[in-house]
């Protein structure tokens, strides 16, 4: 099942250097990579550390649970959309990606994947 989400989620964006499904350990669980350049490991860890920080803020600030967290560069973008309180998606791309769409297969994925984590 996390395979082909993952699958999907790449076929829906064609310029996707990596998609992962991650645990908030900074360990990916499955992953989709298309552009072999990129050092998924850092990213992933350091990302995942980001995340770690952005979720315990919102709390802190009674803003509620951290859903979505976006991260624009001048080389990239990564996406990272929550399925749980554990897990996450992370989708990382060229700097030209069109984000909406990008979102929106996030979205359809979290909907997918939210059953296997009940």
């Amino acid at each position: 099942m996390f395979s082909e989400t993952l699958k999907a989620i790449a076929e829906g964006m064609p310029d996707t250097d990596c998609v992962l499904l991650m645990g908030m350990d900074g360990l990916p669980i499955e992953k989709v990579t298309r552009n072999q350049s990129v050092n998924i490991e850092t990213i992933s860890a350091e990302f995942t550390s980001l995340l770690k920080v952005t979720s315990q803020t919102s709390a802190e600030v009674e803003a509620g649970k951290l859903d979505e967290v976006m991260v624009l560069s001048d080389k990239m973008v990564v996406v990272m959309k929550a399925i749980t309180k554990e897990y996450f998606l992370m989708l990382i791309l060229p700097k030209d990606a069109n984000l909406g769409r990008a979102r929106f297969e996030l979205k359809k994925a979290k909907y997918a994947l939210e059953k296997e984590f009940e």
